[in-house]
Parts: C-alpha cells; sequence; structure tokens
C-alpha cells in the first residue's frame, strides 16, 4: 500500500489511513500504551505531547512516523504483539498490500464516529464507575451466570455478515428476527451507500469449549430483497437457503425498554472473526425512545449485533462504535450506541416487513 507506506506525508484523507489511525487506538488505548509503541518504533517519546486523548496521541505518531519511514514498522509491531486480535487481519493486509476489506461503521471524515445522540466523548461520570477494579462483589456472580446463561442460549441466532460491492468486501454482524429475516445495519448492507453484489450469512463461526475454531455454515442472502431505513441504520435481508435446525429466532416485540444501570450484553463478530461477547463493563449510561448508549466493547464488524439485557431480551441494534478514552486517570473506556429496538421495530412494521 504504497498510499499509506511511502507518503511523506500521513494520508489522514484516505479512509483506510484512518482506519488504521482508529486501529491503533484501539489497540494501544492509553497514552503510556502509545508512547511506549512509537518509542519501540523508533519515534522518541519526547516528541509526542502525551498529555492528551490517546486518539490524538496516535494522530501526533503517524504524523512524526510518516515523514520519518516508520509508518510501516508501526504496523508490523502491532501486528506481531497482537496476533489474536480481531485487527490482525487488517493489519496482515495493509502489511501483503492486500486491499483490506471496507469498514462501513459510520464516521465524519477526521474519524469521529456519527452518534445520533451527543458525542462518543466518556464523561468522568462514566469513567468512574468501575476504577480499575475488575473484581465483582459475590452477591453478583449468580444474576452474572443466569444472565450469561440465557445469553449463552441465544447465542446461535447470530451471523457473520460478509457483503460484497464493487470497491471491495465488507464485514458485520446480523441476527435471525424471522424463518428466513436477517437483522443488521443499513450500513452493513449498503458499505459507501452501495448496493451490495452478494451477502453471504455464516451461522455457527465460532469456537467451541476446548478454543477450537468451528467453520461454522454459510448461506446464501438476497441482495434484491433488502429492505433498509437509512435514518434509522437499520436493514433487513432474506436468506436463500434454509437456515440451520436449533437456530433460535430473536424477538422485538418483548416491550422491553433499555434503563441506565443495566448490563448491555453484545454478541459481535468483531473485524468479521469468531464469534465473542462483550460482557464486562458493559454498563448502559443513557437512554432515550431513539438510542441506546453503552460501555461495552466492539471493535469494527459489531455492527448489527444486538444488544441484550440480563434477561435475554433484545434491546437495541448496535450501530457505533466510539474512540478509547482515558478520563479522570481512569482506564480507558469506549462509549457505544445502538438504535432502540421499540423504534426498529416501529419502522419494520411501517414497511410491511412480517416477522
Amino acid at each position: 500500500m504504497s498510499s499509506l507506506f511511502d507518503e511523506p506525508q500521513y494520508p489522514f484523507h484516505l479512509s483506510v489511513a484512518r482506519d488504521l489511525h482508529l486501529t491503533l487506538t484501539r489497540l494501544y488505548p492509553t497514552s503510556k500504551a502509545a508512547a511506549f509503541a512509537a518509542d519501540k518504533a523508533g519515534i522518541g517519546a519526547y516528541r509526542i505531547n502525551t498529555d492528551q486523548s490517546p486518539y490524538m496521541i496516535w494522530y501526533e505518531i503517524l504524523t512524526c512516523a510518516a515523514p520519518a519511514g516508520l509508518t510501516r514498522g508501526i504496523v508490523e509491531l502491532a501486528a506481531t504483539e497482537f496476533p489474536r486480535s480481531p485487527s490482525h487481519d487488517f493489519l496482515t493486509a495493509l502489511l501483503d498490500d492486500r486491499r483490506p476489506r471496507v469498514q462501513p461503521e459510520p464516521r465524519d471524515s477526521d474519524g469521529k464516529p456519527r452518534f445520533r445522540h451527543g458525542s462518543d466523548d466518556v464523561s468522568e461520570p462514566e469513567a468512574l464507575l468501575f476504577h480499575d477494579d475488575l473484581t465483582l462483589r459475590s452477591g453478583q456472580l449468580k444474576p452474572l451466570i443466569a444472565a450469561l446463561e440465557r445469553v449463552h442460549a441465544l447465542m446461535p441466532a447470530v451471523c457473520r455478515l460478509e457483503v460484497t460491492i464493487a470497491l471491495g468486501e465488507a464485514r458485520g454482524t446480523a441476527f435471525r428476527i424471522g424463518p428466513d429475516l436477517l437483522l443488521t445495519n443499513c450500513h452493513v448492507l449498503r458499505p459507501e451507500g452501495l448496493d451490495p453484489v452478494a451477502v453471504t450469512a455464516t451461522f455457527g463461526y465460532e469456537d467451541d469449549a476446548a478454543g477450537t475454531g468451528l467453520d461454522g455454515r454459510a448461506i446464501a442472502c438476497l441482495p434484491a430483497s433488502i429492505i433498509a431505513d437509512g435514518a434509522d441504520d437499520w436493514g433487513v435481508i432474506r436468506v436463500a437457503a434454509p437456515i440451520p435446525d436449533g437456530v433460535p429466532t430473536l424477538r422485538l416485540d418483548h416491550g422491553v425498554i433499555a434503563r441506565s444501570g443495566l448490563g448491555a450484553f453484545i454478541v459481535q463478530h468483531p473485524n468479521g472473526q469468531r464469534k465473542r461477547i462483550a460482557y464486562a463493563r458493559n454498563q448502559i449510561t443513557y437512554c432515550d425512545d431513539q438510542v441506546v448508549q453503552y460501555l461495552s466493547d466492539t471493535e469494527e464488524g459489531s455492527s448489527g449485533s444486538p444488544v441484550l439485557d440480563p434477561d435475554g431480551n433484545v434491546i437495541a441494534l448496535h450501530r457505533a462504535g466510539g474512540r478509547p478514552q482515558e478520563v479522570a486517570g481512569q482506564a480507558a473506556l469506549t462509549k457505544n450506541e445502538g438504535i432502540a429496538i421499540a423504534r426498529v421495530l416501529r419502522g419494520i412494521v411501517a414497511k410491511g416487513i412480517e416477522l
């Protein structure tokens, strides 16, 4: 990718360059981690103002790296240090001069995510929710186990989506909402605003209890069947073959509304990798009749995932992930946003889709 590695100035105007900027921020989400990585790549820490957000620190690092010819070295370092990260495929594609997958998540030209309510800025009260304590009060253990068991039972409904457009391939997440219907984001089904040439859903693309990777079952979908709403960022597509036996259907009409303070469990395929569940530091911090915002961990490719409450009810359709931020001296947190599922359901009904 000569346009990325060989330019005398870092090409922030290119979407792939902005994707790398955000990826590095997520891999090294603290000022100390970013400065340490820069130093190992040959950029002296004295050249970087570490008294700012990790996102801006990485902006400075990449700005310094380009004229010194060190951008490739930074990517090589990240690929070596994070071989199991969902972002590893993206990094190796850059190093192998392959065109990375299109990253469809809605962002502004500066890489900032487009939230429907406010911004992705983490407030001080949000940052102070967890401190650096990863322990759990004993009384919380049984409810957590029960919640995870409910999420585990619903997990097979979630699938990876591979969407092919003229510019390349994008990946996201979807879940079953009817006999032959899948729900995801509009921006997943139509990356860059382009209609897809092909869409494939893969169920069971995950690890078994022993950590062995399962290939799952790929099913073609019907691009011509897409019904979507760009304003509320949802899209429905039909599969072209039967969904495997045992795959549950996630109900959208349960009438449950998200509440601040509850957990938000997200079953996802981050960066198109095998299925993962966000369950730690996953508190809802804001909700209204349009959006739900939460601190659960997500990455590119998680768009279209179901956001579940501790009772296993779908409360939102995940659509946008924020930038890791250090606030009030606490560990880096990322705010994310989904569309309230009641709003999505109203849109689906209004367009005459029968579940």
